[in-house]
C-alpha cells in the first residue's frame, strides 16, 4: 500500500472518531500509561458505528457532519472531547434530519475512537515535488546525491531511492549516516540543511518523481506510540530528555514542549533533524554515547511517541471541577450521592472512582434524553472550556458528601 492510500485508509477510519471523542475521557496521570500501542485500532468501530455516513476526511465520507480531516477540533485529549460535547445538539439534530439512529458506546470505544481522532493532525498533505525540486539543489543535497547514478563518496542516486520514500524514510536515512554527512559538509563548506515547515514534505514528493528503487514497509501501518518510548529509551535519548520531569536530566524536558510536537509528522522529523548538530556536539560526543542508528520501524514509532506526548491533559482539579458543577448548570439534572436534582434525579455516584473514559461514555448515551430535559424546561446546552473537562470528570470520580 503506497503512503497516500495508508493516510486515506486511516483517515477515513478516523472518522468514527467524530460521535465517540464527544464522551472520551482519559486517565489524567502519567503519559506513558496512556500511550496507545495501535492508533490504527479503532478502524472496524468506524464502519460498524455509521460514523462515515455523516462525516468526511479529506472529502472522503459523508456531508452531514464537517470534514474532520480539515478543522482542528481540539489539542489534547478532553479539550478535544468537550469542543465535540459542546456541539453535540447539532449533532443530535442532524442525526435526527438524516434519519440515523443514534449509537451507544463504552469508555472502551471511546478511547479508541478518540485516540483516531486525535491521530489526524499527525499526516501531512501531499508535498509540492516543484518545491522539492529547487530545495533538494539549496539543501545541498544534490552535490552528493545526483538524480542518476552515484556521489563522488559511493552516495546513492535518487534513482536507487525507494518508490514510497516518506518522511520515515528520509529521517531515518539521513540520521543513519548524520556524522558521515557532516564530515563530507565540513569538508566541502556547506551548511547543515534545515527543513522548515512543508520543506520535507515537498522534498520527499520530488524524490518519489525520480526514485525507481524497491518499496520500503514502513508505512504499512501506524507507528506505535507505546513502542516508540521503549525505542527512546532503548537509543539513550532518555540519557538527556526527561519526559514531564520523570528525572533530571541535561537536555530539554520532551514533556514540558509536547506541544510543538503535536504536528506532522514531517515537522517532527523536521524538529529532529534540525537538533541533529547540537545534539552530536554537545550531548552525544561529550557522553561517548554514539549517534543511534534507527530501523525503519523503529524511526515510525519514536516519531508517533513524540506526537502523542501531548495526548494527555494535566490532571483534573475536583475543587474546580465541582465549581463547574454547579455553574454549567449540571447539578439541576444529576444527584449525587443522594442529593437530588431540580429537573430529573440523575444518580452520579456509580461513577465514584470510575474510569474518566466510562462517565464521559455515560454521558454521551443519554445525551438526547438530556437534551430534550433541557429544552422542555427552556435550560441552555452546558458548554465547557478548555481544562474544564479534566476538572469536571474528576469532581465526579472523587465526590464525597460532606
Amino acid at each position: 500500500m503506497n503512503e497516500g492510500g495508508f493516510f486515506m485508509k486511516l483517515g477515513i477510519a478516523i472518522l468514527t472518531g467524530i460521535i465517540g471523542v464527544l464522551l472520551f475521557g482519559v486517565s489524567t496521570s502519567a503519559v506513558a500509561q496512556i500511550l496507545p500501542e495501535d492508533p490504527s485500532k479503532g478502524a472496524e468501530l468506524f464502519k460498524s458505528k455509521g460514523c462515515v455516513t455523516c462525516h468526511a476526511i479529506q472529502g472522503k465520507g459523508g456531508t452531514v457532519g464537517p470534514d474532520l480531516g480539515r478543522i482542528l477540533i481540539g489539542e489534547t485529549q478532553l479539550d478535544l472531547a468537550a469542543e465535540l460535547w459542546n456541539h453535540t445538539p447539532v449533532m443530535i439534530e442532524g442525526m435526527k434530519q438524516a434519519g440515523f439512529a443514534k449509537i451507544t458506546l463504552t469508555g472502551k470505544e471511546i478511547t479508541e475512537i478518540t485516540t483516531y481522532l486525535y491521530f489526524l493532525r499527525y499526516f501531512d498533505e501531499p508535498g509540492n515535488a516543484e518545491a522539492g525540486e529547487i530545495l533538494f539543489d539549496q539543501k545541498g543535497c544534490l552535490s552528493c546525491h545526483p538524480v542518476l547514478g552515484r556521489g563522488r563518496d559511493g552516495e546513492p542516486g535518487l534513482v536507487e531511492f525507494p518508490r514510497n520514500a516518506s518522511p520515515v524514510f528520509l529521517s531515518q536515512a539521513m540520521w543513519n549516516h548524520s556524522l558521515r554527512m557532516m564530515a563530507r559538509m565540513v569538508r566541502v563548506g556547506k551548511k547543515w540543511p534545515d527543513f522548515n515547515e512543508t520543506e520535507m514534505m515537498d522534498t520527499v514528493a520530488y524524490i518519489r518523481t525520480r526514485a525507481r528503487g524497491d518499496e520500503v514497509p514502513e508505512f504499512i501501518t501506524a507507528g506505535s506510540p507505546r513502542e516508540g518510548k521503549a525505542v527512546f529509551n532503548a537509543k539513550g535519548c532518555a540519557n538527556c530528555h526527561s519526559i514531564h520531569g520523570e528525572d533530571s536530566k541535561q537536555g530539554v524536558d520532551l514533556g514540558r514542549r509536547a506541544e510543538s510536537f503535536y504536528t506532522s509528522l514531517s515537522r517532527i522529523a523536521s524538529s529532529m533533524w534540525n537538533k541533529g548538530p547540537e545534539m552530536m556536539l554537545f550531548t552525544i560526543a561529550p557522553t561517548q554515547c554514539g549517534v543511534p542508528r534507527f530501523e525503519a520501524k523503529e524511526m515510525n514509532d519514536l516519531l508517533a511517541y513524540l506526537f502523542f506526548l501531548h495526548y494527555a491533559d494535566e490532571p483534573g482539579d475536583a475543587s474546580r471541577g465541582k465549581k463547574i458543577f454547579t455553574s454549567a448548570g449540571c447539578a439541576q439534572c444529576h444527584s449525587l450521592m443522594g442529593e437530588r436534582g431540580k429537573l430529573m434525579s440523575v444518580e452520579l455516584s456509580k461513577y465514584r472512582n470510575s474510569p474518566p473514559a466510562d462517565i464521559v461514555a455515560g454521558i454521551w448515551n443519554h445525551s438526547i434524553n438530556m437534551r430534550e430535559a433541557i429544552a422542555k424546561k427552556g435550560v441552555s446546552w452546558p458548554k465547557l472550556k478548555s481544562g474544564e473537562m479534566a476538572d469536571l470528570l474528576e469532581f465526579i470520580r472523587t465526590f464525597t458528601k460532606k
